[in-house]
């Protein structure tokens, strides 16, 4: 285990002094170092998270059509996407950055738990 905290150590020393190197370098010098354009790679930066922005919406628009409800804050990063639970049923659902895939058993019908308490109206059929 001390080795285990040693070499966490080492590794978080890395990682200051890397920060650290990069904060002292002017802005030019870090463009020239990475060879790209700040203003397109902002662009390209807004545009994922656009995109991102986008499927989240319709992925909570789908959720809340089946009765499903997730707690907008309790997203959290697994690999490439990001997982979430239904606070109501524990369904899970989740979603992937890159290509805008939605996957759960949440996504699979409405809401179990939800469904109990829904009044349904029954409509005479006419004829």
């Amino acid at each position: 285990m001390k080795q285990q905290n040693n070499r966490e150590d080492i590794l978080q020393r890395i990682a200051n002094q890397l920060a650290d190197s990069l904060l002292s370098l002017s802005d030019e010098a870090i463009l020239a170092e990475t060879g790209t354009n700040a203003e397109e790679e902002a662009e390209r930066t807004r545009a994922v998270l656009k995109e991102a922005l986008q499927t989240l919406d319709t992925l909570s628009r789908r959720l809340s059509s089946l009765g499903h409800t997730v707690h907008p804050n309790a997203w959290r990063r697994v690999g490439s996407g990001y997982h979430n639970t239904c606070i109501t049923c524990g369904s899970f659902v989740s979603f992937i950055i890159t290509t805008g895939e939605m996957r759960g058993e949440a996504l699979g019908g409405r809401c179990p738990e939800r469904d109990q308490y829904t009044i349904r109206r029954v409509e005479a059929s006419r004829r």
